[in-house]
């Protein structure tokens, strides 16, 4: 695809950036790397990056040359955030495929913000116990994860733990995979065994502390 046919699509991006806002990704890519993005804060990428394995699995999907596009996906970020995620599959006149338009919606400041709106009515415990917005598996979904050790990593950096994982208590080590699951770590393939070997847990135990988690949020 040339420089002139891409141009629209550049516009194009730029249009969907300022009238979605802030929340939104946009990201437009040839067959080999990103040619522009708006918003890229999210999920830190930048132009003239190559392709992620994200969008390289969906552009050789069968589907791709099939179909026009691929709506409300979710896909884990390197840096680690859970999105909803379409993709418009860009053809040529000869209907190959030659690039994609991403759109990625991050609503973790609306999470946070529904959190909010029940402390006004509800004492904070009381909210913290009984009430959580979380992200829940799908089986008929599939998710897609850039590298999801790499995205466990840059989430429990931001939990504030002082000791090494492998001397934490069982308590702490279930705090810690509560905060993972309302994330939606655990409806992705492979998840518990990568948590498990981040935190010095066998997989029996892992699927106790999920089981408890499980039987919290029912």
């Amino acid at each position: 695809m040339n420089e002139f046919d891409l141009k629209q699509y550049i516009d194009i991006s730029n249009f969907l950036g300022t009238l979605l806002g802030p929340d939104y990704e946009i990201i437009l890519y040839d067959m080999k790397h990103i040619i522009h993005i708006v918003n890229g804060d999210i999920s830190g990428r930048h132009s003239g990056e190559a392709l992620s394995p994200t969008i390289k699995t969906i552009l050789h999907q069968k589907k791709a040359a099939d179909e026009k596009w691929l709506s409300n996906y979710r896909a884990l970020s390197a840096n680690g955030k859970i999105l909803r995620c379409s993709t418009f599959y860009i053809k040529d006149k000869s209907n190959k495929l030659v690039g994609a338009l991403n759109i990625n919606f991050d609503d973790n400041r609306y999470r946070e913000l529904s959190n909010l709106v029940f402390s006004l009515c509800h004492p904070d415990n009381y909210v913290s116990k009984n009430i959580s917005i979380e992200i829940k598996g799908n089986n008929d979904q599939e998710v897609f994860s850039e590298n999801i050790s790499n995205a466990i990593d840059e989430i429990l950096k931001r939990i504030d733990k002082s000791l090494p994982f492998i001397k934490l208590s069982q308590l702490e080590k279930l705090d810690i995979i509560r905060k993972l699951y309302k994330k939606g770590i655990f409806s992705m393939k492979g998840s518990v065994k990568a948590v498990g070997h981040k935190l010095s847990c066998s997989p029996a135990s892992m699927y106790r502390y999920l089981d408890i988690i499980k039987k919290e949020n029912s």
